[in-house]
């Protein structure tokens, strides 16, 4: 039988479900009566006094003013809302009758943050998951997984990493999963937020296919109403930290009169309503030319493939320039070069007169001139450039809002020397007048991590605004605002738009662009750029530059001999062959083990150059191991090298020789093995055929993604802290202490990741005592070779070393 796990075939289209093939779930109803709940840190609770009821198999539309409890009500819902020491429910909330921790009715939940929906490696197997946790018999699973896909429009190979979509891609991945899961309650919140306006209307067609062909009950959170307002049955609007304002049809409530009215100024985005300023004709106030581009390549790392290439674009002062393009086409990378922050893969990207001030202090007569963003210290860059990531909590580094708007201004630095643009009374003035636009004077107080979405997403707008740079680079900027806090933003921009400040944004919202005035810029994938070579002041500018993380598989090695091996049977095979260099230390042993291991390097799929990247830490490990057991080993023989306080004899050479032979004898098989096993596949065989508890390998696999996410985090936190101005002056040591934040922001993040992804897990119905299984691991011949193999060479090994005489037990 095949190693490859009887699953899916490698492509989705060859899968069709036919009509009944799947179960369905019965449709719920919800209530609640009385129903509030206060979150841990605020002294208002999200909702309070909430009295609804939601018959079975109705489809509902949640709606209402930033920050009004919409996605509180859905994740208690999901029942992955807890009450604790700090935080506490009030009232009942049922389904179908019975609180909803006892219901055991599957839910499928979709959270806003795409990042933490998505549990496993690859793209059929995070679909397939929650359908998993259910126990869905096998032959469906797939089934399912196939139509799920298909009806999101994510058209990927089913073995594609999860780790290379985009926010979009992840986004239509989580649905996909949910429609997989076949809930009989659907609670989706802000489903089509990320989406391109095509992807939208697609993504809720297969959301309402799928609802309508299963019954099941829908409970949907948006700010845009116009594409859902002729798909459901009811809407109910809540109000900010009480009950329900009102509810009724859509025809009820968007009809001209006194409700539609009430709703336009309570902030609902009633369909046919434009907030905010009249449109605005591109070109308005145009000013002097601040940035130029051309033939501009742009990649998120230094040596990875070209997102976009031949960009020519100009920024003027006064000028706004919306980025657009389909999901994954690379403009928040685009966004982030031009922030300074990522360094341009090819061509030349440079910061004219107008916007870069005096020189900096960087050299003239190099190859860099000092015009390039990317060069800049983070003090000159922010004052010249505020840049507002697609995450909003990338860029928080105090624990207060009022603190939070104060920093980037009290950090702003004079082009080329470390005087203060601000002083105190100014940073004040700015922080008061920001509080009051944005509507955060209430929240001034608050941990910025504890603000609703809509709320986070205004106050990074805010801080890049408060040390008034000259050029802002917005990626999503109107993400889960209402029509009130949309209109708001929307107007301030265009006030720093006459005051000669430039705007780029990355954004689907059309009547945002056109408030603003914005010139599109529509971008398209385009081919890979050669790689470019870094300088010396590049490199200590440049964020991390790890290559693929150790537990990541490449590709052809997934596709070798070895990569088609039972995961086990390669752990066996190298813990037989590796036996003999436990035991003995002798260079015979090692020498034989070391040589049949480099070998099998074809089998791995892995070529040389591949194999001493990966390699390398632990074969200089052997060299220094070897150096030091030839110090300091036993003297034997003719003595070698006196170095005075250490010599090296002839015999003090040969333990350290084994002694490093024995480092790489180790270290090939550990790559081998390493490089081809997929950390699915191992989890797999580890549950069913090892027996381990299956929440317990899968818990420590979500947790290895997790692990490869914050390496991301650590590159993507030093970019926001930068353009904050983090460790913009004083010393070495200031500059140390400041940048030493980065590492708590990284466990703040850490916490809040594994907590989303744990709630992910649990809405999927992770932590049962029974599931199945879609992918089978399997025993084959070639897995029972190879274990007879490691066996053999082991044998071989060390029958050699004891004819040669070289056999040397560690113990003896």
């Amino acid at each position: 039988m095949s190693r490859e796990m009887q699953g899916p075939p490698a492509d989705p289209v060859e899968v069709r479900p036919a009509a009944g093939t799947v179960e369905e779930h019965r449709a719920v109803s919800v209530s609640a009566r009385g129903w509030g709940f206060k979150h841990a840190g605020r002294d208002r609770p999200a909702l309070a006094g909430l009295d609804l009821e939601i018959a079975a198999g109705e489809r509902v539309l949640l709606v209402g003013p930033s920050g009004a409890g919409k996605s509180t009500l859905l994740h208690a819902l999901a029942g992955v809302l807890q009450d604790d020491e700090d935080s506490a429910s009030a009232g009942e909330l049922l389904i179908d009758g019975r609180p909803v921790a006892g219901a055991g009715a599957p839910t499928g939940l979709m959270q806003q943050d795409p990042e933490t929906q998505v549990v496993q490696a690859r793209v059929g197997d995070d679909v397939a998951f929650g359908a998993e946790n259910l126990c869905v018999p096998r032959e469906s699973i797939w089934l399912r997984v196939a139509e799920g896909l298909d009806a999101v429009g994510l058209q990927v190979a089913w073995g594609h990493h999860t780790s290379e979509l985009s926010g979009g891609q992840k986004q239509r991945l989580a649905l996909a999963g949910i429609l997989a899961m076949r809930p009989g309650l659907v609670l989706l919140d802000e489903p089509t937020a990320n989406l391109d306006p095509d992807g939208v209307l697609e993504v809720r067609d297969a959301i309402m296919d799928s609802v309508a062909r299963s019954g099941a009950t829908m409970v949907i959170v948006e700010h845009r109403l116009a594409a859902w307002a002729d798909a459901v049955d009811r809407v109910v609007v809540l109000e900010p930290g009480g009950g329900v304002a009102c509810q009724g049809t859509p025809a009820e409530l968007f009809a001209p009169g006194p409700v539609r009215e009430r709703l336009i100024a309570a902030g609902v985005w009633v369909p046919g309503h434009v907030p905010g300023p009249a449109p605005r004709t591109p070109g308005t106030n145009a000013g002097p030319l601040l940035l130029d581009a051309r033939e501009l390549a742009v990649a998120r790392t230094p040596r990875g493939p070209a997102a976009l290439s031949g960009i020519d674009l100009e920024v003027a002062a006064g000028q706004a320039l919306c980025i657009t393009g389909p999901n994954g086409s690379g403009k928040s990378t685009l966004a982030l070069t031009l922030g300074g922050l990522l360094r341009e893969r090819a061509g030349t990207l440079q910061a004219l007169p107008a916007l870069r001030g005096r020189a900096t202090e960087a050299p003239t007569d190099g190859p860099h001139p000092p015009d390039r963003p990317f060069l800049w210290r983070a003090g000159e860059l922010v004052a010249r450039i505020g840049t507002v990531f697609q995450e909003p909590e990338h860029q928080f580094v105090t624990a207060s809002v009022r603190e939070e708007l104060a920093y980037g201004p009290r950090h702003a630095r004079s082009p080329g020397g470390n005087e203060r643009l601000y002083d105190d009374e100014q940073i004040d003035r700015r922080v008061d007048e920001l509080l009051d636009r944005l509507g955060l004077r209430h929240l001034q107080d608050a941990n910025p991590f504890t603000l609703s979405g809509g709320e986070k997403r205004r106050l990074s707008v805010a801080t890049v605004l408060a040390a008034r740079p000259r050029l802002l680079i917005l990626d999503e900027p109107t993400f889960g605002q209402d029509a009130l806090t949309w209109s708001g933003l929307a107007e301030l921009l265009r006030e720093e738009l006459d005051d000669g400040v430039a705007v780029i944004a990355v954004t689907h919202d059309a009547a945002f662009a056109a408030a603003l005035g914005a010139h599109d810029y529509a971008v398209d994938p385009r081919p890979q750029s050669p790689p470019a070579q870094a300088s010396a002041a590049e490199e200590a500018i440049a964020p991390d530059r790890a290559g693929p993380p150790a537990l990541e598989p490449d590709v052809s090695a997934r596709a070798s001999f070895f990569g088609r091996c039972n995961p086990l049977a390669k752990l066996a095979a190298v813990v037989l062959a590796t036996t003999p260099l436990i035991a003995s230390l002798d260079v015979v042993s090692s020498t034989i083990v070391a040589l049949a291991s480099v070998l099998f390097l074809p089998l791995a799929g892995l070529k040389p150059l591949r194999f001493l990247l990966r390699a390398w830490p632990l074969l200089v490990a052997g060299l220094f191991a070897a150096w030091g057991t030839a110090l300091v080993g036993n003297d034997s023989g003719a003595t070698l090298l006196d170095l005075g306080v250490a010599t090296i004899s002839e015999g003090s050479m040969l333990s350290g020789l084994a002694t490093g032979l024995r480092v790489f004898a180790v270290a090939v098989p550990a790559v081998i093995v390493l490089s081809s096993t997929d950390p699915t596949d191992l989890a797999n065989a580890l549950a069913q055929q090892a027996r381990l508890p299956h929440r317990f390998v899968l818990g420590a696999l979500a947790g290895m993604r997790l692990l490869g996410l914050l390496a991301e985090e650590w590159t993507t936190l030093g970019m926001a802290r930068r353009a904050r101005g983090v460790g913009a002056q004083g010393g070495a040591l200031q500059r140390l202490r400041a940048n030493a934040g980065q590492s708590l922001g990284l466990m703040v993040q850490a916490i809040r990741r594994a907590s989303r992804l744990a709630m992910t897990m649990e809405a999927k119905g992770f932590g049962g005592r029974r599931r199945t299984w879609a992918r089978i691991a399997t025993f084959a011949w070639r897995d029972a070779g190879l274990v007879v193999a490691g066996l053999l060479l082991g044998a071989v090994a060390t029958t050699t070393a004891l004819g040669a005489g070289t056999w040397n037990l560690v113990w003896g």
